[in-house]
């Protein structure tokens, strides 16, 4: 079974049967507990659709570009593109790598979600306002639309053990069989489950009980919550569209393993409201930019 098939199959796993999405007016001690018991929330309206538009923009060129290939593996430039120099699958980018002159993609968005709401639903998930950003774990995504099989992972597996949750941001609008999106299997099982060689959970498990599946839609601003242990997938419909995405991975600063932190931001309170208060980066990692252009974000803000 593919994508196409499950959401022709079962619909409603496409609607919110779990209660999930939140908005503003919801208190973040409600959304924080949610994400505990079931291991994802959809945080509606999130960040302003507005500066995604740019950075859509800026990401397109840069996947266009020759500098996008600098510094990826030959198998990276394999998948990315095919025998016939047609893109395949799309690309994984650090955050600071994305760029246009002195414009980062990742660098609005991350500013744009520190100054947001939904800060305050971080800040309650971690039982702290001293959070590091761990911007070693962070991924710039551009992925193309590809028919794909049922699978999922969990990012205590394939990405850090320790990092608690991944905010996920979308820069377009994502509607089931027309781009790539992102699915989940509810609730969190609190656990590592039993994967394949290549670290898949595999489609029995996905499939084993479609009441438990969920593939929303997201408007542009939506963001998902999901937490290590929650399986999850990339959909695929074949539609060969383009989705660009930020997967920002943040944990409460005290209990951050030193390994982690190269390079990270920290954001801590000041007057009240959430702020960059220190960063830390290795001479080599090519990052400094990146931190300008951070703090250019939060100035403008």
């Amino acid at each position: 079974m593919n994508f196409n098939d499950l959401v022709e199959s079962h619909p409603e796993i496409m609607r919110d049967r779990h209660a999930l999405s939140f908005s503003q007016q919801r208190r973040p001690a409600d959304i924080a507990g949610a994400f505990s018991r079931l291991g994802v929330v959809m945080l509606k309206n999130a960040v302003s659709p507005e500066p995604l538009e740019t950075c859509t923009e800026v990401f397109q060129r840069f996947v266009d570009s020759p500098e996008a290939a600098l510094g990826m593996a030959p198998s990276e430039r394999r998948r990315r593109r095919g025998a016939s120099g047609e893109r395949d699958s799309g690309s994984w980018h650090s955050p600071w790598a994305v760029r246009d002159g002195d414009y980062f993609p990742a660098a609005v968005i991350m500013s744009a979600v520190i100054r947001s709401w939904i800060w305050d639903v971080v800040e309650e998930i971690c039982r702290s306002s001293h959070i590091v950003i761990l911007l070693k774990w962070c991924t710039a995504r551009y992925a193309i639309d590809r028919p794909l099989g049922i699978g999922a992972h969990q990012d205590a597996k394939v990405v850090a053990t320790a990092v608690p949750f991944s905010i996920w941001i979308p820069f377009q609008k994502i509607v089931p069989r027309v781009n790539a999106g992102l699915g989940f299997v509810v609730p969190d099982p609190g656990r590592l489950l039993p994967t394949l060689p290549h670290n898949d959970i595999g489609a029995d498990h996905v499939l084993r009980d479609p009441a438990r599946l969920w593939i929303p839609p997201y408007a542009a601003g939506d963001v998902t919550i999901h937490s290590r242990f929650s399986p999850h997938f990339t959909t695929g419909y074949g539609t060969l569209s383009d989705r660009f995405s930020l997967e920002i991975r943040a944990m409460p600063r005290k209990v951050a393993p030193q390994n982690y932190l190269d390079p990270a931001i920290y954001v801590s309170r000041r007057n009240g409201i959430p702020t960059i208060v220190e960063a830390r980066s290795s001479t080599g990692i090519g990052v400094q930019e990146f931190l300008a252009a951070l703090d250019r974000s939060a100035i403008a803000a």
